[in-house]
């Protein structure tokens, strides 16, 4: 990805390394003074700075000192190569700008990292195309606080969508509370049974069964075979409420997100996009979420 001899030629770079193969000193303000914006900006960092393998990192580390990153600090010649591979492909996922710098920082580093992936993320053309207009989310009827993983689910049905060549044309879609940890199920039809079956199957089985499970008004979700379910397990069935059936927002916006992930992958050839599936939650689930301020697998797994 990068070599000393990128450094090198990275005039803002370059003094902070030349330096470095003399003396692990910090420099005095004497020496630095010349030098551009950046390259002081370099240098306030001096002791977190590293030649690793002749190549220059900065050693990030949390507050508490429970966790340590090395982040490999980026030539400007590579930026765009390195942006493009955390939003642009389908491992990024197009995602926010949070999202998208949570991702980059957890391997690079350079001068007016955040201000350059603002501006990219906001003239992403194929983001500008799809998403549109930000609109303003009306608030939450009231606030549930949970404090376990799996003690509440948010779950919905997302589609009808394009068949696929599988035979899927919906997407059965649950979100934890706690650890907002993402599951997105295509499913063949909306009847009650195909529910009850992937929920058991994708969720029940591997993470327990939940005290309480919220969805909208479907009349999948209060079927005598799914009541009956939740009564053999011991759940407690929520709903929406019929005047506000936007009560629940988070699992809409994660609905929004699916739809925007798969339009700008899956445009040519609609007829797979179950397949994408598995990607994309990949990539959800390991980038920081904006309320929690971890990513789900961390929150989940630790």
């Amino acid at each position: 990805m990068c070599s000393l001899e990128d450094h090198l030629e990275d005039p803002a770079i370059r003094p902070i390394p030349e330096k470095k193969l003399n003396s692990e000193d910090r420099p005095s303000w004497q020496e630095i003074a010349p030098e551009s914006p950046a390259t002081k900006r370099y240098w306030a960092l001096w002791d977190s700075l590293h030649l690793k393998d002749g190549v220059l990192y900065r050693k990030w580390e949390s507050d508490d000192g429970s966790s340590c990153r090395w982040q490999l600090i980026l030539p400007k010649s590579r930026i765009q190569e390195v942006l493009r591979e955390t939003h642009d492909s389908a491992s990024g996922g197009h995602f926010g700008v949070m999202k998208t710098l949570s991702k980059t920082r957890e391997r690079f580093y350079w001068d007016r990292l955040r201000a350059d992936v603002e501006k990219w993320c906001r003239e992403c053309h194929a983001c500008g195309a799809r998403k549109g207009p930000k609109t303003i989310t009306k608030s939450r009827l009231q606030s549930y606080n949970v404090g376990a993983p799996f003690e509440r689910m948010a779950l919905d049905i997302l589609g009808s969508l394009p068949v696929t060549t599988k035979g899927n044309r919906y997407v059965l879609v649950l979100i934890e509370y706690f650890t907002k940890w993402p599951e997105a199920i295509p499913i063949p039809d909306q009847e009650a049974s195909t529910v009850a079956e992937e929920l058991v199957r994708a969720c029940i089985s591997r993470y327990g069964v939940s005290m309480i499970l919220h969805s909208d008004q479907g009349t999948n979700f209060n079927s005598a075979l799914f009541t009956e379910l939740c009564k053999l397990l011991g759940i407690l069935k929520t709903r929406t409420t019929a005047l506000h059936p936007e009560s629940d927002g988070m699992i809409e916006r994660f609905n929004r997100t699916i739809l925007n992930h798969l339009s700008l992958f899956v445009s040519k050839n609609q007829t797979v996009w179950d397949t994408h599936l598995p990607l994309f939650l990949l990539v959800y689930r390991s980038a920081d979420h904006e309320v929690t301020g971890f990513t789900p697998a961390d929150m989940l797994f630790g």
